[in-house]
């Protein structure tokens, strides 16, 4: 089961109880995963849904409201997704009376374009839209699913000023959404793992969440372990670099005899250099018994001393 499953499930297990917020749930649920038409002068409408579970949901809550039934006309496969769909088609009689009543349908009989505002009039009720629309056309995407490598959650509408009102809805919750045009639909999309955070918290999705948290957790360690390996393989190499210079150096200096005239604490690191090229500073402090920045003052010294050398051969 796929991160989206989970979420909508864990919704479901947690169904709207309000009987003004069902509505508005309902209403974005048709919005998302509606398709619309006249039939016979009447207006019609069906529902497709990719996940059983929340079929049945929303069938039990249409019985609810309506006391009629959504039934399932037929089901199909997506060849992309490789998932079955299910078509539920509303009763005719009662179609153009649940679209009114879910404020789909303008005075004049056309589908509205945006969210009324009476859906939306009180918390619980804008509450209870998010959720039906995320569970009517919307999917979430964590860097473990499917190979992704991001955070993704987005909800897709049919027209854009519904979109842009979704918008303003979760701007309410201080969630900052995007929205994006692909082919004749219009997207709303969270890509921040903070902002999908406050998503599945204001849908009530707390398992989801903690899970969401868990793995944010391990990819930021995970991702912390790199940044010090790294640093360290860094360090490393310059310490590789900075080693071969003074071994050439010191060289430099045994070759041109000038080594006789230094003192034994700097013939001694001469000769531990020399022997041991791989070794870093620390550890070659560590084999004199000096310290670090004692042994480093010395090193400075040996350097200046062969630089000097080249300049007055050069």
């Amino acid at each position: 089961m796929n991160f989206t499953s989970d979420v909508k499930k864990e919704m479901i297990n947690h169904g709207v109880k309000d009987s003004a917020a069902r509505l508005s749930e309902m209403s974005a649920f048709i919005r998302t995963c509606g398709t619309f038409g006249v039939k016979d002068g009447q207006p019609t409408f069906f529902l497709v849904s990719e996940t059983e579970n929340v079929a049945e949901y929303f069938m039990s809550q249409f019985s609810k409201i309506f006391n009629a039934e959504l039934f399932v006309t037929h089901a199909t496969r997506d060849r992309m997704s490789g998932r079955d769909k299910l078509l539920l088609q509303c009763p005719p009689a009662a179609a153009a009376e649940v679209l009114k009543t879910l404020r789909l349908v303008a005075k004049n009989g056309e589908l509205r374009k945006g969210i009324s505002a009476s859906l939306l009039s009180d918390e619980g009720k804008e509450i209870a839209y998010i959720r039906g629309a995320f569970l009517g056309g919307g999917s979430c995407t964590l860097p473990m699913d499917n190979g992704t490598t991001g955070y993704h959650l987005e909800v897709v509408f049919s027209d854009k000023k519904t979109a842009k009102d979704f918008c303003l809805v979760l701007s309410e919750f201080e969630i900052l959404a995007k929205l994006a045009e692909r082919k004749e639909t219009f997207v709303v999309y969270i890509k921040s793992k903070e902002q999908i955070s406050d998503f599945l918290a204001v849908i009530g999705a707390h398992n989801a969440l903690k899970k969401l948290s868990e793995l944010v957790e391990r990819r930021d360690e995970a991702n912390r372990t790199n940044r010090a390996r790294n640093c360290m393989a860094g360090n490393a190499d310059k310490a590789a670099i900075a080693a071969v210079k003074q071994v050439v150096a010191l060289k430099r200096l045994e070759e041109s005899g000038d080594i006789t005239l230094l003192s034994e604490e700097l013939k001694q690191l001469v000769k531990a250099r020399l022997d041991n090229p791989s070794m870093s500073l620390q550890e070659l402090a560590d084999k004199l018994r000096v310290s670090k920045s004692c042994l480093n003052h010395r090193m400075r010294k040996l350097m200046a001393m062969a630089a000097l050398k080249e300049e007055t051969n050069g």
